[in-house]
């Protein structure tokens, strides 16, 4: 089961992935993927970061189906597929924890971070979600925000710390986190 979602959820990803490749100006949008932060709460692993003089933009994926329901604060969303349901982390505060991770690992205060929860899959949403839950229309999104937040050697600065990151990931390190991962699920 574990391993069937995260096949599934590394499709998404790779959707997700290419529509920042295509749609995004790589001049002015920075795209680091799949990212594994060590803070102070563990590992996260970030499937998207977009930095650009527009802000940090921080995407979960995810690859689901059937309906689901949830509201912004509720602890678990509900996803409902024929009969069956299924409780899952509310993605929300999922990527909540990795902007406070990125922010942690960066320097960079939260206010520059947009985080997005991107929906692939044939879902539909059963209850109205904020703006930044999307099923399509992701690099739309990213595109609207068009304030200037950070300064170029800002955006350089943090392009190599998260190079930086990248390249001291190891395959280990990946494994290591899903390990965790599983852990913490069965705990739940």
């Amino acid at each position: 089961m574990v391993i069937e979602s995260l096949i599934k959820g590394k499709i998404g990803e790779i959707k997700t992935n290419i529509a920042q490749t295509l749609f995004l100006d790589p001049k002015e949008y920075h795209i680091f993927n799949d990212v594994l932060i060590n803070g102070s709460h563990g590992t996260t692993q970030i499937d998207h970061v977009i930095v650009s003089k527009y802000g940090i933009f921080v995407i979960e994926t995810k690859n689901w189906n059937g309906w689901i329901y949830g509201k912004r604060d509720d602890d678990y969303w509900m996803q409902v597929f024929f009969k069956e349901k299924h409780k899952l982390q509310n993605p929300l505060h999922q990527n909540y924890l990795h902007t406070k991770s990125l922010e942690e690992t960066l320097i960079i205060d939260h206010k520059f971070m947009f985080p997005i929860v991107m929906f692939w899959g044939k879902c539909s949403f059963k209850t109205n979600m904020p703006e930044n839950v999307l099923k399509n229309g992701l690099t739309k999104y990213i595109k609207s925000k068009r304030r200037v937040l950070l300064s170029e050697d800002t955006v350089q600065i943090i392009c190599q710390q998260l190079r930086n990151i990248k390249d001291k990931t190891t395959i280990f390190d990946n494994g290591r986190h899903i390990r965790n991962l599983q852990n913490r699920l069965k705990e739940s």
